[in-house]
């Protein structure tokens, strides 16, 4: 089965910007940093309630959260293909100590923040079209790759050949993607809402699996 988060959460683990210290274990099957603190989220949405909101001192400077809420309709160009969106945040704290300095200062290390936050999707999404392209069968020119550690090509070519991965890699419209900041800054966060849609097949028939048999 076709998880972006999952995607999500290993990248993660080998962007420098968001993993700190590049090391990573699994605890009860989910990602723990060693030596470090958690920068990938799975939320329900952004508000003052969030993890990250809430700890601020006890989060990394920058971290990425994907929305887990479903937001999925029938294509319209495609009855047999579904249509579905999903949202991705990046987040970057401001400078500490800026935020009591006056208004210039808070302007200046907002504006670092949401440029920080815009050069991480940038990044995200060169990975992604990198894994859609190799998922479809294209061999990335060297310089696309140059440079790469080995545990990052690894990554890459381990993801794009996985059978459960490759469709949905091939239906994300990453031509599509849309991304841009949060008018409101969350308890020194500023915040970048990236969405990408995606298309998969629909179930065509009933899946006898999935009932009581007699």
């Amino acid at each position: 089965m076709f998880r972006l988060d999952n995607i999500l959460e290993r990248w993660a683990e080998l962007y420098t910007p968001l993993s700190h210290n590049g090391q990573s274990s699994m605890v009860n099957g989910q990602s723990s940093m060693v030596n470090g603190r958690k920068s990938f989220f799975r939320i329900s949405m952004i508000d003052a309630n969030s993890y990250f909101v809430r700890n601020f001192n006890l989060v990394p400077p920058s971290c990425c959260a994907y929305v887990t809420h479903i937001d999925a309709e029938i294509n319209k160009q495609n009855p047999k293909q579904i249509s579905y969106r999903h949202v991705i945040y990046m987040l970057c704290k401001q400078t500490p100590g800026t935020l009591s300095k006056t208004a210039i200062t808070d302007d200046l290390a907002a504006t670092e923040a949401r440029f920080q936050t815009d050069a991480m999707v940038q990044d995200l999404m060169a990975v992604l079209f990198t894994l859609k392209g190799m998922a479809g069968g294209k061999t990335p020119p060297p310089s696309a790759l140059s440079g790469l550690p080995a545990e990052v090509l690894a990554f890459l070519s381990d993801t794009a050949a996985d059978p459960d991965y490759r469709e949905g890699l091939r239906g994300l419209h990453l031509d599509e993607a849309r991304w841009g900041t949060l008018p409101s800054m969350f308890n020194g966060w500023q915040i970048c809402g990236l969405t990408i849609e995606q298309t998969v097949p629909r179930l065509l028939c009933v899946n006898p699996e999935r009932y009581i048999q007699d």
